[in-house]
């Protein structure tokens, strides 16, 4: 091969090798710096009840409605599974966990404990 010929196809390797548009020429974003586990458990929790704190009564009714919807969902498909017998363990503990606490949304509010808390077998709720 001649010098002509090796220069072409070295220029020609070039060209296949660059970017075809400028989009593809953009440099990648910069990645998030890396957040520890404990971080984000820590930051979920507060966001998630600072954000339901902002909430007006109303928004907070409709966002328990929309919970205990999808929870009623959920639990009448885990039912399905479970005639069918497709239910996998996994499934069958999700269902037990659902209907308790499906259960526990029934309760009227004075049936609750005050402040999420159940009183000690030797304590009452006469405060």
């Amino acid at each position: 091969m001649n010098k002509s010929t090796i220069a072409l196809l070295a220029t020609l390797i070039g060209l296949s090798l660059a970017p075809l548009s400028a989009e593809d020429a953009k440099p990648a974003a910069p990645a998030a710096p890396p957040v520890s586990t404990a971080e984000k458990a820590d930051k979920k929790g507060k966001g998630a009840r600072e954000d339901w704190d902002k909430l007006t009564e109303a928004e907070k009714a409709e966002k328990l409605k929309e919970r205990k919807a999808k929870m009623e969902t959920r639990i009448k498909d885990l039912k399905a599974k479970k005639a069918a017998g497709t239910l996998n363990d996994k499934e069958t503990q999700q269902l037990e966990r659902l209907e308790k606490q499906a259960a526990r949304g029934d309760r009227p509010p004075g049936d609750r404990p005050a402040g999420g808390k159940r009183p000690k077998k030797n304590e009452t709720n006469d405060k």
